[in-house]
């Protein structure tokens, strides 16, 4: 039997291409792009995150070691009212999260906002909305 070396060196490496094509997809970092915000025990694991206006954050209370948080934008265990807050993180009860919870945000309005933590002190991350 007759053999295409070539072509099928060729071949595989059209269907590779396909691959990498199909996972990369969707990869451009449009509005709609969540960025992740990790929970310890008594901390963020990010200091600050960059987003676009309209684009989400995906706060995660791990399973594995995330504590019971109440987040709020606000300062030093405080919820304090800003313009542009998204809903939930501007009131005066904020969000609570248990072990296991993940919830996208989203922040629609340019500026910057810092998310506390109400029983931790010193857990904040800075959200910077662009």
């Amino acid at each position: 039997m007759f053999r295409f070396p070539p072509l099928r060196r060729a071949w595989r490496v059209f269907a590779l291409a396909a691959v990498i094509l199909a996972l990369t997809a969707g990869c451009g970092g449009s509005a709609n792009d969540k960025v992740k915000v990790d929970m310890g025990i008594a901390t963020f694991a990010q200091e600050s995150v960059t987003v676009k206006a309209g684009q989400a954050v995906r706060f995660v209370d791990p399973d594995y070691g995330g504590g019971v948080h109440v987040l709020c934008v606000g300062t030093d265990l405080k919820c304090v009212s800003q313009p542009g807050t998204p809903a939930g993180l501007d009131g005066a009860d904020g969000v609570t999260f248990n072990p296991g919870d993940a919830r996208d945000i989203v922040f629609a309005t340019a500026g910057s906002y810092d998310v506390v933590c109400t029983i931790h002190p010193g857990m904040v991350v800075t959200v910077i909305v662009q």
